[in-house]
C-alpha cells in the first residue's frame, strides 16, 4: 500500500492531547530523543551547523531494486505507530525496495512520490519511495537515494534512524559508509547514543515512529539542510503537546548522500505548538 504524495498544510492550532506519555531519551553527551522520527534524533543534543550553496536541481536517479538480507520479498503485514500512522512490515528485516517508477516531484518541498514507511529490525521506521529511493540494500542497509531534495531528505532520516536504531552490524555499516565528519567525534556520538536501541526495545513507549513534516530549507547537488518535525509529544514540559523540529545537514560525496556529524550537529530540536508550513510525510 502506497501513501499519497498529495501536499497539505498542518493546522496552526495546538494539538489535542490523546494521552500523556514521555517519549524522549536524554543522553549526557548527545541530545534529546525524538518521539516520532526516531527515539534517536533527539539523542543528538547540540546546536546545528549551516552552509551556503547555490540552488541547483538535478533529475531523480533510477535503479533496479536489489536485496542484501534474507527474509524474502514483499510484506508480511501492516501496523501503526504511536500516532496511528500506517507502517509496513517487510519480510526482509532490512527492508523492501520499491520499484522506481514515479517521477521526482518538481516542488523542492513536495513529499517523495509513492512514500511509505517500513519498520526494520523491529525498531527503526524508515521512509521508502518510488521516486527517490532507496534503490538497494547493501550489507543490511537500505541506501541509493536520488541526487534531489527528496533524496536528501529520505537519506537523512534513514541514515540517522539506522545508525542509532539498527542492530550492531547495519549500524557499523552506516557509520563506516554513510556518515561524514571526524571519526573520533562520530565514534563518541555513537557510544553515547547507541544505547537508545536497547532502551527502546525494552520499553515500547520509547520506540520509533514516523515523521510528521519535512522542509528542505537549503539544497544544492552537494549540500542539503533538512528540517524534520516529529510529534506531538506530551510530557511534563509540554503537557498540552508540542512538536520537535530538528535539523539535519547532508553532503553528496562518493556517489551518495552522507549525514554530516559534528560535535554540534545534528542539534537540539526546537519545540513548537504546531508545524504549519512543513510538508506532511504521513497520510
Amino acid at each position: 500500500m502506497l501513501m499519497s504524495d498529495k501536499k497539505t498544510v498542518f493546522p496552526t492550532t495546538e494539538p489535542e492531547p490523546t494521552s500523556r506519555r514521555t517519549v524522549w531519551i536524554i543522553t549526557a553527551a548527545v541530545a534529546v530523543a525524538v518521539v516520532v522520527v526516531i527515539v534517536m534524533i533527539v539523542a543528538l543534543n547540540r546546536g546545528t551547523t549551516t552552509a551556503q550553496h547555490p540552488a541547483l536541481t538535478t533529475p531523480a536517479a533510477s535503479a533496479a531494486p536489489s536485496s542484501g538480507a534474507p527474509g524474502g520479498p514483499g510484506f508480511t503485514g501492516i501496523t501503526v505507530d504511536k500516532l496511528n500512522k500506517p507502517v509496513q512490515l517487510p519480510a526482509n528485516p532490512a527492508g523492501q525496495i520499491l520499484p522506481q517508477t514515479a517521477p521526482t516531484p518538481a516542488d523542492r518541498n513536495a513529499a517523495p512520490a509513492g512514500l511509505i514507511w517500513e519498520k526494520l529490525y523491529d525498531l527503526p521506521i524508515v521512509p521508502f519511495s518510488t521516486s527517490d529511493g532507496p534503490t538497494t540494500i547493501t550489507d543490511g542497509v537500505p541506501q541509493g537515494w536520488s541526487r534531489t531534495p527528496q533524496g536528501a531528505a529520505l537519506a537523512g532520516i534513514s541514515i540517522l534512524s539506522m545508525w542509532l536504531g539498527a542492530p550492531d552490524g547495519p549500524s557499523v555499516t552506516v557509520q563506516n559508509t554513510l556518515l561524514s565528519g571526524d571519526a573520533q567525534v562520530i565514534a563518541d556520538q555513537a557510544r553515547s547514543s547507541r544505547p537508545v536501541r536497547q532502551v527502546a526495545l525494552t520499553d515500547p513507549e520509547l520506540a520509533a515512529g514516523t515523521i510528521q513534516g519535512v522542509t528542505v530549507s537549503s539544497y544544492s547537488p552537494t549540500f542539503a539542510t533538512v528540517d524534520i518535525g516529529a510529534g506531538p509529544v506530551y510530557d511534563n514540559d509540554h503537557p498540552s503537546g508540542a512538536y520537535a523540529v530538528s535539523t539535519l545537514n547532508l553532503t553528496w560525496t562518493q556517489g551518495t548522500w552522507k549525514l554530516i556529524v559534528t560535535a554540534t550537529s545534528p542539534g537540539r530540536p526546537e519545540y513548537r505548538s504546531a508545524i504549519a508550513g512543513m510538508t506532511p510525510w504521513t497520510s
